[in-house]
């Protein structure tokens, strides 16, 4: 698996506090969405998390000079439209 130091600090102060509070990640081990390598469940999850309250776009962001250390828009899709992971059960 991919470590990258820092990348679970990348959410504002305020949704941080909102992670750990409600114990998304822990819920998202529970609903078994899991990956084996490449960018953590956890990471993507929060960067679209991010994305969706801060009205970014995904698109643009890619185009950017910031989308250095991003994982690629297929990362991205795959982990949200995986046949294998239980969103519901998540929810």
């Amino acid at each position: 698996m991919i470590t990258n130091n820092g990348l679970n600090n990348q959410l504002p102060n305020s949704l941080q506090t909102v992670f750990e509070e409600l114990q998304i990640l822990k819920h998202l081990r529970n609903a078994g969405i899991k990956k084996g390598n490449g960018f953590s469940c956890g990471y993507l999850f929060q960067l679209v998390f991010c994305f969706i309250f801060e009205g970014k776009n995904w698109f643009r962001m890619l185009e950017s000079k910031k989308s250095v250390g991003l994982p690629c828009k297929d990362a991205v899709y795959r982990f949200l439209n995986s046949p294998t992971y239980n969103w519901r059960r998540f929810l």
